[in-house]
């Protein structure tokens, strides 16, 4: 199974994704502090993403996610094309990202340095 690689913008974090998992689970498996609430299931709306490069390989955007992402929108949360719920998108090529909201930063991550290790 071919892998891409999901890039943290304004760090050196990089993580090896396939087409099967989310880019939440990606995240949260690697230790990366995504904020979630509902475990990925779209109804939280804490897993924000910004797309920052490679949008042609992220997976469409579904019903669902439309739906809270604009509800989100009318809360005041970034909106656009290039926002995304992460645990509703998949790449199936190299994607960097911006995570919008960040959870309480632990081990290496809350040394200080917004890259983390």
């Amino acid at each position: 199974m071919r892998t891409s690689t999901i890039r943290i913008h304004g760090s050196a974090a990089a993580f090896e994704a396939n087409l099967t998992t989310s880019i939440l689970n990606v995240l949260l498996r690697n230790g990366f502090p995504i904020e979630t609430i509902c475990g990925g299931k779209a109804q939280c709306g804490r897993d924000l993403i910004r797309i920052i490069s490679g949008a042609e390989n992220f997976s469409p955007r579904r019903e669902r996610e439309a739906r809270k992402l604009e509800e989100l929108a009318r809360l005041g949360e970034p909106s656009g094309p290039g926002i995304r719920l992460a645990c509703q998108s998949y790449v199936r090529g190299d994607v960097e990202i911006e995570v919008i909201h960040t959870a309480a930063l632990k081990g290496p991550w809350a040394a200080g340095q917004a890259g983390g290790p």
